[in-house]
């Protein structure tokens, strides 16, 4: 290996993401998919909001373990899990991928805010700040932002859990027009 050509090739962030946008989930599939996700972390209560009229949001919101900064970001990462490593019968994840690709399949604009421990963190995939930079960066949010996302308050209120967030639901919607 040592006196091999080796080229270092990262895929383009902007092509993956789009294409991982086409991989075929319905929106039920979709939140099905956050739901597992919220069963896994121990959630009791799961709440799906969806506000009538326009459609400018979706937030899965459960009472789950939560997720310190440090995990969220973890979990954040496209391809976090290695499909070898031995998981829980519960856990129905395997690839790190399912959270992100099944959200951003109908959506432009992924959000996670989720507390632990009396920690709150946030982190956002927005499809058009990547696009722009053409950089997988993941957005870090501050408690400004934080504090103006909807549903937020829910969140702080409970002792752990996490908020699924979409917006800019240019597919979902366009599926419920």
């Amino acid at each position: 290996f040592d006196q091999m050509k080796t080229i270092p090739l990262a895929p383009e962030a902007t092509q993956l993401l789009e294409s991982l946008r086409s991989i075929g989930y319905s929106a039920e599939a979709a939140i099905a998919d956050l739901i597992d996700n919220s069963i896994t972390a121990g959630a009791h209560a799961i709440d799906i909001r969806f506000p009538a009229g326009v459609a400018n949001h979706l937030a899965i919101i459960d009472d789950g373990s939560g997720m310190t900064e440090e995990e969220l970001v973890a979990a954040m990462r496209h391809g976090s899990r290695n499909p070898g490593d031995r998981r829980s019968p519960s856990d129905l994840g395997r690839f790190g991928l399912g959270m992100k690709t099944a959200s951003l399949s109908q959506c432009r604009c992924l959000t996670v805010v989720s507390r632990k421990d009396g920690g709150l963190a946030a982190a956002r995939w927005d499809l058009d700040f990547v696009r722009k930079h053409n950089q997988w960066l993941l957005i870090q949010l501050e408690e400004p932002e934080i504090e103006r996302l909807p549903l937020v308050d829910e969140l702080r209120r409970a002792r752990s859990g996490t908020m699924v967030l979409w917006t800019e639901l240019d597919r979902l919607a366009a599926g419920y027009q």
